[in-house]
């Protein structure tokens, strides 16, 4: 009914479902309506991004597309509100990669 892309998108649907609720798990204690929240939350970034993450890791990889969907979108479900640290590590990463070879690039044989 809903052609042969309906399959795929169950999947990251569930899938993304499945790790969200992970961080409503090992969240404090908070109510229903913010737990719902964070739910809808976590699940619409993984169904956004999975798909993307999923075809970054076919062109990198030997992985089809299709077949790291669901790890995919339940690993970004279950990072939850994860993402501020895991983008502040990158940016310190990258800073420290600049600032060595901004000091390393100066310096004449």
């Amino acid at each position: 009914m809903l052609g042969p892309m309906a399959g795929p998108y169950a999947l990251i649907v569930f899938a993304a479902l499945a790790g969200s609720l992970w961080p409503i798990s090992s969240a404090e204690a908070t109510s229903r309506v913010s737990s719902a929240f964070l739910l809808i939350r976590c699940t619409m970034m993984a169904v956004v991004f999975a798909g993307g993450a999923a075809e970054l890791i076919q062109a990198h990889y030997a992985v089809q597309a299709h077949s790291s969907l669901a790890p995919v979108a339940f690993f970004i479900g279950a990072l939850g509100n994860g993402w501020r640290a895991v983008i502040s590590s990158i940016g310190d990463a990258l800073r420290t990669v600049i600032g060595r070879l901004g000091s390393s690039g100066g310096e004449k044989p």
